[in-house]
């Protein structure tokens, strides 16, 4: 991966992300770490809110789908990737179908995690470049502005 891509972990309690954390580290992400919901909200509503965010099924004060509906309304796109204590079928469909980018859960295997996230990050970054070519189409339709009177 190029240069440092932020992740945020939403996690209450360390333990949980500490595995997934050290992985990230590994792949040269930079990580940030909230303990609910309504702290991510700040941070996804911010002006460069991170690529990637790593969510618990549940959190102290919501779940992984109130996650992704602020995901929806960030700045700027992100992938959500929904972390279970383990692998469960039935999450996992649900998480994909509401629009979530992956379910993962522990072990981490360094392989796999590592494409999720490639993916993940590429799916973003395209979206937000998209985003940008729709907002300079909108704005080519107007004429230049013209030099200002001296």
């Amino acid at each position: 991966m190029q240069g440092k891509i932020t992740a945020l972990l939403i996690f209450h309690r360390p333990e949980a992300c500490r595995e997934l954390a050290a992985v990230l580290k590994k792949l040269a992400f930079r990580t940030r770490r909230v303990k609910a919901v309504a702290e991510a909200r700040h941070v996804l509503a911010g002006v460069n809110p991170p690529l990637l965010v790593f969510t618990e099924s549940e959190s102290r004060d919501g779940n992984w789908a109130d996650v992704l509906s602020l995901s929806v309304q960030a700045s700027a796109a992100v992938s959500v990737i929904v972390v279970g204590q383990q692998i469960d079928t039935k999450l996992y469909a649900s998480v994909i179908e509401v629009g979530a980018f992956d379910f993962i859960a522990p072990p981490y295997n360094a392989f796999d995690l590592t494409h999720v996230v490639r993916c993940a990050t590429d799916h973003a970054l395209t979206r937000r470049e998209a985003a940008k070519k729709t907002i300079k189409s909108v704005f080519s339709n107007f004429p230049p502005p013209s030099p200002k009177m001296a």
